[in-house]
């Protein structure tokens, strides 16, 4: 996460210095390239449960989502503290990505046998760890100067470590030992970085950047559901049924834009900019870096389910949704709503009852999915999503 240090004054322009995130800075180019590789691996996850759909091959994308939503927002803290677009800091971000470009390359092999060579999960949890290496040897060396951001540091490196052992050897062990200890590292990664931020360590540099870094990078997975969706329709053209769930696939991710988008993420990031800066970590961490995993995790699902149901009209035209595409379609769009409202709540101390209800309505929608084509239940999800973006986007009193 991130912290406020101070450097000599003459080190800022020097070539390998540290540069400062200030409080007036924005998101640069270079962090928008980090963000479309993290995107990438995201959507990776997707191809992963396409590959073999089922309730197995998506509990294991959920727990990669889990851990790549968490890498990435280690590096959201370190941003919002130096430039990462400066000095060798750079050098570590691109040596960061490369790897995470490696795990999303290997991700729809991770529970593959080994048929010669380095066994794809092996490849993956060595990637990973390279990434979380390079967040904790970039941050440690802006912090070691300061005493309390150095404490920080050090808190969190017991269950970085202990995670990463467990990450490795799930990938050693295989099958479902590697599902259970892939889990396992992710939940010694939260509840022991959870508990060390208690010592309050860390600090928000810049609020418009903290908050613009979040925005973008769900921009950026919307942009790429919608590509998701175009690219499986190319062969299918001829086909109403197909071409009506790509329309409504793109009226779903549209709706989903207006929702957070329309006005909640201004005034999210306006609360922000507005709160003493000795909670403002505070209410950063359980709005954004907590807050919006439902959220961007709930578009992946989303993406997963308009690719799935793509399959199913394709091939029936007039059948029901298969289970799978239900799960993934109509948990998407839960997760999003319920976690718009924590967002909500967290960052303004509101909430519009919209939301609920348009969770219920999702999720009547997929009880009723076995009686109606999977079209019917695709327009029903959508319908139902459209309706509450409507409502929540509208200006409330929370409102600036």
């Amino acid at each position: 996460m991130s912290a406020t240090a101070r450097v000599p004054r003459g080190r800022a322009s020097a070539p390998g210095a540290v540069v400062l995130t200030r409080a007036e800075d924005a998101s640069t180019p270079f962090e928008i390239f980090f963000d479309l590789v993290f995107v990438f691996a995201l959507t990776r996850d997707v191809t992963l449960v396409e590959s073999a759909p089922g309730a197995e091959s998506l509990g294991r994308a959920v727990v990669l989502l889990l851990m790549l939503w968490w890498s990435w927002c280690a590096f959201i803290w370190l941003g919002n503290q130096v430039r990462l677009d400066r000095g060798f800091v750079r050098v570590g971000m691109l040596v960061a990505m490369a790897a995470l470009f490696v795990v999303g390359l290997v991700i729809p092999e991770a529970w593959s046998e080994r048929t010669g060579g380095i066994a794809p999960a092996v490849v993956l949890a060595v990637a990973f760890t390279v990434v979380r290496a390079c967040y904790v040897v970039l941050l440690a060396i802006v912090a070691w100067g300061h005493a309390r951001l150095r404490t920080q540091v050090l808190l969190d490196l017991v269950p970085q470590s202990l995670s990463i052992g467990l990450l490795l050897a799930g990938a050693l062990l295989g099958g479902g030992w590697q599902t259970a200890l892939w889990a396992s590292a992710f939940v010694v990664d939260f509840v022991g970085g959870r508990s060390a931020s208690r010592y309050r360590g860390w600090r928000v540099g810049s609020a418009r950047h903290f908050a613009e870094r979040h925005d973008l990078v769900l921009i950026i997975a919307l942009g790429e559901t919608v590509l998701a969706t175009g690219a499986r329709v190319d062969t299918w053209t001829s086909r109403p049924a197909v071409l009506a769930v790509a329309l409504l696939g793109f009226l779903l991710t549209a709706s989903l834009w207006w929702a957070f988008f329309g006005h909640l993420s201004g005034d999210a990031a306006h609360a922000l900019a507005g709160t003493d800066r000795s909670r403002r970590s505070v209410l950063a961490r359980d709005g954004y870096t907590f807050g919006h995993l439902p959220i961007v995790g709930g578009v992946v699902l989303v993406a997963l389910g308009v690719a799935l149901l793509l399959d199913d009209v394709a091939h029936a035209p007039d059948a029901p949704a298969h289970g799978i595409a239900v799960v993934a379609l109509a948990g998407g769009a839960v997760s999003f709503l319920a976690g718009l409202e924590t967002f909500r709540w967290v960052l303004l101390r509101t909430w519009r009852p919209a939301s609920s209800v348009g969770a219920v309505a999702v999720v009547a929608a997929a009880l009723a999915s076995g009686w109606v084509p999977a079209w019917a239940f695709a327009a029903a999800v959508t319908g139902a999503v459209a309706v509450t973006a409507a409502l929540v986007s509208r200006p409330g009193p929370s409102t600036p």
